[in-house]
């Protein structure tokens, strides 16, 4: 079979499956079939023939499509910010509006070269990596999951992006003697009532990065009741939150004692992220009344 007729015939049964982009999910699959590039699929001739072993591959690929599962994890690697991340039913997707995340850090951590991040509950990796390579930053990406930092390490690895790897539990307190001018973190946020009618794909990635407690502000009320003392004087906590918890975790913030809270919108103007600063006042104390 040639290539054109195949990617045809590929987006047809991925249109009638029920994806939403077929054409991509083709093309995806596709190139992962016959081991090249997008660039290199795009210069292929429409008559070039492909071999049965590609087919064989590409057979396999398609048959865990069938059975729900996401094509980023069905490729093992998914892009973010411009780079590919390895990914695995060990961690969340790397998804675009998480970007946003990335772009409301940099202008931030430009501007104080040197500057400690922490990525908590890092999963792959891909929020503290892209920070530790866009910008000059020391970067410590943290997870429960020992799973998610192998893959985290093995994403540090590919892209020669140098980071500190911890396993921290974000419901408990933070490491004494630590201290990070930015902590950033796409926490779960998921309710019980939400994880009870999740939609199939989703059921492809761990629970434990998704569920955040029943009213879905368990992970929020940690970062806001222990994790500010881990931030130094005029460091920013910086979250993504789920459909509706903006004003909610925005208070949560303010009543931790956390200035200049504010929330943040994406591109299709939905509420999405909220960031606070911990401030010094005189003493020598936080807001928090916590020893910085």
């Amino acid at each position: 079979m040639v290539i054109s007729q195949l990617r045809q015939q590929l987006a047809d049964k991925l249109r009638h499956m029920g994806c939403d982009a077929p054409g991509l999910e083709a093309r995806e699959l596709l190139c992962a079939a016959l081991g090249i590039s997008r660039r290199q699929l795009t210069l292929l001739p429409h008559d070039a023939p492909v071999d049965d072993a590609a087919c064989r591959r590409l057979s396999d690929l398609l048959g865990q499509r069938e059975q729900g599962k996401p094509l980023q994890y069905v490729l093992g690697e998914w892009d973010f910010y411009g780079r590919t991340f390895f990914c695995s039913e060990q961690a969340l997707i790397p998804r675009p509006e998480t970007e946003l995340l990335v772009e409301q850090a940099l202008p931030v951590l430009r501007s104080r070269p040197g500057a400690r991040v922490l990525d908590l509950g890092c999963g792959t990796g891909c929020i503290g990596l892209t920070l530790a390579l866009e910008s000059p930053c020391t970067v410590t990406l943290a997870d429960l999951s020992e799973q998610a930092l192998a893959l985290a390490r093995r994403n540090a690895e590919r892209l020669c992006a140098k980071a500190e790897f911890l396993r921290l539990d974000m419901l408990a307190p933070p490491p004494e003697g630590w201290q990070w001018e930015l902590i950033v973190s796409n926490p779960p946020y998921l309710t019980g009532a939400d994880m009870l009618a999740l939609e199939p794909a989703l059921r492809f990635e761990p629970a434990m990065a998704l569920f955040g407690g029943e009213d879905g502000l368990a992970f929020y009320r940690a970062l806001a009741g222990l994790w500010v003392p881990a931030l130094a004087p005029g460091g920013m906590l910086l979250v993504e939150h789920g459909m509706g918890q903006g004003a909610a975790v925005a208070a949560l913030f303010s009543q931790a004692g956390l200035q200049d809270v504010r929330r943040m919108y994406d591109r299709e103007g939905r509420d999405r992220m909220v960031a606070g600063v911990r401030v010094r006042r005189g003493g020598g104390r936080s807001e928090t009344g916590a020893e910085i």
